[in-house]
């Protein structure tokens, strides 16, 4: 249980020092959205299921999120042509724009957070922990 204690702990401290590095007026969401924000970097066009499976949220948080991104000129949502069901979800450039200084103050959270870690501890532990989200992953 320790391991997900700390895992989850660790993960909300550094989303909340990203988002205060990047300052309420800039960036005034939940830090879950940087998540998405993540992903649709990664891959433009997902559709919410998508996105509620990579960052391991219910689909009406999800929702939520989408809908304040989506006021904020962040996102579009978009009918899929193949299954009217559902919605792709695209950046704007608003959305595109804000990559360079998440990604710029997110270094600066890592590099703070890797203070007093050698390099061969933080490769084996990242190896140990992206075995320990597959193993959970391909169970859900």
């Amino acid at each position: 249980m320790r391991l997900g204690f700390l895992t989850n702990r660790i993960g909300r401290l550094m989303g909340n020092h990203l988002k205060n590095q990047l300052g309420k007026e800039e960036f005034d969401m939940p830090t879950h959205c940087i998540g998405i924000l993540a992903d649709l970097w990664e891959q433009d066009g997902v559709i919410q299921q998508d996105l509620a499976i990579s960052i391991v949220k219910d689909k009406a948080t999800i929702a939520r999120a989408l809908e304040l991104m989506e006021k904020k000129n962040i996102i579009v949502r978009i009918k899929d042509e193949k299954d009217k069901r559902n919605k792709k979800i695209f950046l704007t450039y608003k959305g595109n724009q804000l990559q360079n200084q998440v990604m710029f103050h997110g270094h600066a959270v890592v590099k703070e957070a890797k203070k007093g870690i050698s390099k061969e501890e933080m490769n084996h532990c990242l190896s140990t922990l992206e075995k320990i989200y597959h193993n959970l992953k391909d169970k859900l």
